[in-house]
């Protein structure tokens, strides 16, 4: 359990950020900033949850794992915009979904490059 701490406190993180209040926060002019962040976000939680499975690289990461941090990081991300959906302040989005999937993508592409560069 205690392995997995990174990962706990990076979702619990996430988790805040998706469900406070963002109406206070000052708007920006950049497009599709929001799409952004969502992908950012889902990007850093899938290398900590692969960081942590793979010790932090001390030990190469196997097909099931990857599968395992994809299968993560999509059912944490559709279920904080089910959670979105139920609040008054937020809203869930299946653009938002696409956007965390983006990111999730992202991570693994990059993961798994990093991971077979130091295991060579």
């Amino acid at each position: 359990m205690t392995k997995y701490i990174p990962t706990i406190l990076v979702c619990t993180l996430v988790l805040i950020l998706s469900v406070i209040n963002t109406g206070v926060l000052p708007k920006t002019d950049v497009p599709s900033a929001d799409k952004i962040v969502h992908s950012i976000m889902y990007l850093g939680i899938v290398l900590v949850v692969m960081l942590d499975q793979t010790s932090y690289l001390k030990h190469k990461i196997t097909q099931r794992q990857l599968l395992i941090a994809l299968i993560f990081a999509f059912g944490y991300g559709t279920t904080i915009e089910g959670i979105q959906s139920l609040l008054p302040w937020r809203s869930g989005s299946i653009y938002d979904i696409v956007a965390n999937m983006l990111g999730v993508v992202i991570g693994i592409g990059l993961f798994s490059l990093i991971n077979k560069l130091k295991h060579k």
